[in-house]
């Protein structure tokens, strides 16, 4: 049973060894232009993040931009270091943000069929994807899109939520708290069409829709860097961000956690 739910998101973790190639290298340090390239540092923060996580939850959700560009090292590197924590993929949810996909758009896929693959059930997958863990239903949702790694934006596909709908509507479904995760945060829109282009999610209403359609559904995401709660229905926020892993100092992990109250996600 899941009673206590551990969020973290943005460990951008870098991978700098001799095999990189030029587009890789280009693309790191372009991404990377406001926080140094550090390789140790940012798996140290990893470690702490998921060491801190590990016996004070029973459910762990990282909501993307695992790699800071998505090349085959960065998701080895990712995949070395949760191995090691000790956690029980079967208690992990995975989703991947723009970052991972920038130097390679099947770059996601391929680390789920590879180094990645023990956490692949728990991971954004086929659209859709249902992860039952007793009285709590996960939906890891994939926001990428294939883009130039200058942009930041991502994308809801409307037939993943459509088949999120279709699973919430079972009578089985009634009285399950509902997380879907994503790395892109629904809702936000920008008034400058430049920046939409640049930083929006396209096809977020329908995700809206979805708030509405059941009393207990709540989005965890990342992307924002910050602490963010909204979107409040019956008093209560059920949109959730979680400040990025690769800001936080070494040593000292920043972890968001949730407790439920009567099927209700509420930030501990």
């Amino acid at each position: 049973m899941v009673h206590r739910i551990a969020h973290l998101s943005d460990v951008h973790l870098v991978e700098t060894r001799k095999t990189t190639g030029i587009l890789t290298r280009l693309a790191q340090t372009t991404v990377s232009y406001d926080r140094p390239i550090e390789v140790e540092p940012r798996r140290q923060k990893l470690r702490a993040a998921l060491a801190h996580v590990k016996d004070r939850a029973d459910h762990v959700v990282v909501s993307g931009d695992l790699t800071e560009v998505g090349s085959e090292a960065e998701y080895e590197s990712f995949a070395e270091i949760l191995h090691d924590s000790g956690i029980s993929p079967d208690t992990v949810t995975l989703v991947p943000g723009n970052h991972d996909v920038y130097v390679d758009a099947a770059g996601w896929k391929k680390a789920c069929e590879g180094p990645l693959s023990a956490f692949r059930g728990g991971a954004a997958g086929e659209h859709g994807r249902v992860v039952e863990r007793g009285s709590v239903v996960f939906f890891p949702m994939d926001s990428t899109r294939d883009q130039f790694f200058l942009r930041s934006g991502g994308a809801v596909a409307i037939e993943a939520v459509t088949r999120i709908m279709d699973t919430l509507r079972g009578a089985s479904m009634r009285h399950k708290t509902v997380v879907v995760a994503m790395h892109h945060p629904p809702g936000l829109r920008s008034k400058n069409p430049v920046w939409q282009w640049f930083d929006g999610l396209v096809g977020c209403g329908k995700l809206l829709e979805l708030l509405g359609l059941h009393p207990r559904v709540h989005v965890l995401h990342g992307h924002r860097h910050t602490l963010l709660d909204r979107i409040a229905i019956a008093g209560k926020n059920r949109v959730f961000g979680a400040t990025a892993t690769v800001d936080d100092a070494v040593g000292a992990p920043r972890v968001r956690f949730y407790g439920l109250d009567d099927g209700v996600l509420v930030p501990a």
